[in-house]
């Protein structure tokens, strides 16, 4: 039997860490920062540790007690050091947490097309809203999800019947 993991405010404490947490009127805003010391090319996959820049990503993640939660996650750009490699300068990737470009961690958009594949339409936005989330009619994860099919409910922290 899997053991079951203890939930956490973060998504991933193996590559994350919380500097401090911030509210304002709507939600809670983790400021957390990745703790390796490099990250791999996403094209040519060599490992890197020279910096090349910093900036700053707010993605949304589960709710707490009622509050929606967003993460301010820094993260950093790195030079590639290899001189065969097409991309000179990549943004470190973090694939437990959240996809490149996107808005909401994977672990929300687990829960978000869950809700979607079991109660879909009015009633998932009903229970979305009660939660602290946000998702809008354009949002519509379960039509992305590969093949149709609900995300592993044990990815998610949600167990199967």
């Amino acid at each position: 039997m899997a053991r079951k993991k203890s939930p956490t405010l973060l998504p991933d404490t193996s590559c994350l860490q919380l500097v401090r947490l911030e509210a304002d009127e709507q939600s809670l805003i983790a400021i957390v920062e990745t703790t390796s010391s490099g990250a791999l090319c996403p094209l040519c996959h060599c490992r890197s540790e020279s910096i090349h820049s910093r900036y700053t990503r707010v993605v949304a993640d589960l709710p707490w007690a009622g509050w929606a939660v967003r993460l301010k996650l820094h993260a950093r750009r790195f030079f590639c050091r290899n001189p065969e490699c097409q991309g000179r300068i990549f943004t470190e990737r973090l694939p437990n947490v959240v996809a490149p470009y996107a808005r909401r961690t994977t672990r929300l958009c687990d829960l978000l097309t869950l809700i979607g594949f079991a109660m879909g339409g009015e009633a998932g936005n009903c229970l979305v809203e009660r939660m602290g989330l946000e998702a809008s009619p354009e949002t519509r994860l379960a039509a992305r999800s590969p093949a149709g099919r609900a995300p592993d409910t044990h990815a998610s922290g949600v167990r199967g019947g």
